[in-house]
């Protein structure tokens, strides 16, 4: 039986993403129910495609909080435009359309989801508990939509 979040909690998630100095862009997403023990981790290293990574990062943790049978989420992702771009009060560049639709589909798809910016020296944060971390989960979110993109 697969335990399914009580209607009246949050879970708090933090999504980011960074380049690494090999080249490839380094996810990390940290879910955070308040109460509960431990943070958890998931850290995945992707290749740059041209979807932008702060896109990818809110991708792989919105598919996180649903593999968590999460009902209610506040997201954090410290990419202003990306905020703009999924709330429609910005363009949307060509690279990141069938991302941004992806996101406000699996945004809808929780009873209660809220997107805001943080300042990126919180989500540095995010990256340290992920390095911190011994063990890591990988993300699995890739869908087959990104490789058209």
């Amino acid at each position: 039986m697969v335990a399914v979040q009580p209607a009246s909690r949050w879970l708090h998630v933090a999504a980011a993403a960074r380049p690494s100095p090999a080249g490839p862009v380094v996810i990390a997403v940290v879910l955070r129910e308040p109460g509960a023990g431990a943070p958890r981790v998931l850290v995945r290293t992707v290749r740059p495609n041209a979807t932008p990574a702060a896109h990818r990062a809110l991708l792989a943790a919105l598919w996180a909080a649903r593999r968590a049978r999460a009902r209610r989420i506040v997201v954090g992702v410290d990419d202003p435009g990306v905020v703009a771009q999924v709330a429609g009060q910005a363009e949307v560049p060509p690279g990141a359309v069938v991302a941004v639709l992806q996101l406000r589909a699996l945004l809808n798809a929780f009873d209660d989801a809220r997107l805001q910016w943080v300042r990126p020296q919180e989500n540095d944060a995010v990256f340290a508990a992920s390095a911190a971390r011994t063990t890591r989960t990988p993300v699995y979110c890739d869908l087959p939509l990104w490789a058209v993109s």
